[in-house]
Order: C-alpha cells, then structure tokens, then sequence
C-alpha cells in the first residue's frame, strides 16, 4: 500500500471519528473509533522513508488535509465539552 493511500485511510478514519464525537452515541463507539486511529498512526513509525517514492507536492498536501481535519476534531470536542459542562451546570443549579 502507499503512503498516499495510507493518508487517505487516515483521513477517512478521522472523518468518521469526527462523525461519532460529534453524534450522541453510545461511548463504546467513540472508544472504537479512537482504537482504529490510534492503530492507523501506529503504522506509520514502520514505514521507511528510504522506500517511498512519491510526488513531495501531493504527499505535503494530504498531510496538511490530515492534520487540519485533527485540528476540526480537536476543536469539535473542545466545543461539546464546553456545551456539556454548561449544560451540567445549568442541571446543577
């Protein structure tokens, strides 16, 4: 498998995390979700760069896509732990 198809397994990956963190579903899930990804990076510590033939251009930008979509995770869970923690409070009070 390339790298480039491995980018792009990561990126669906992502997307579909993103979609269970941001639906109210069951934690099993999420927990799920996350094994996948955290598996997928795994991989990529066993690939060797010397082998990698690829076009520098398109591998830069997949990985710019990649890490952008963690950044919209990142801020996606941000937001619903400050909804939840509002709405906790709200409960409390």
């Amino acid at each position: 498998m390339s790298f480039l198809n491995n980018l792009n397994d990561t990126y669906e990956l992502l997307n579909k995390l993103d979609d269970v963190i941001i639906k109210n579903v069951d934690n099993n899930l999420v927990k799920k979700q996350l094994l996948s990804v955290t598996e997928d990076l795994a991989r990529y510590k066993d690939i060797d760069e010397k082998n990698i033939k690829f076009d520098k251009d398109e591998i830069k930008s997949k990985i710019i896509d990649v890490l952008n979509r963690i950044n919209d995770i990142e801020i996606n869970v941000k937001n619903k732990l400050i909804l939840t923690e509002k709405y906790n409070s709200y409960l409390n009070s």
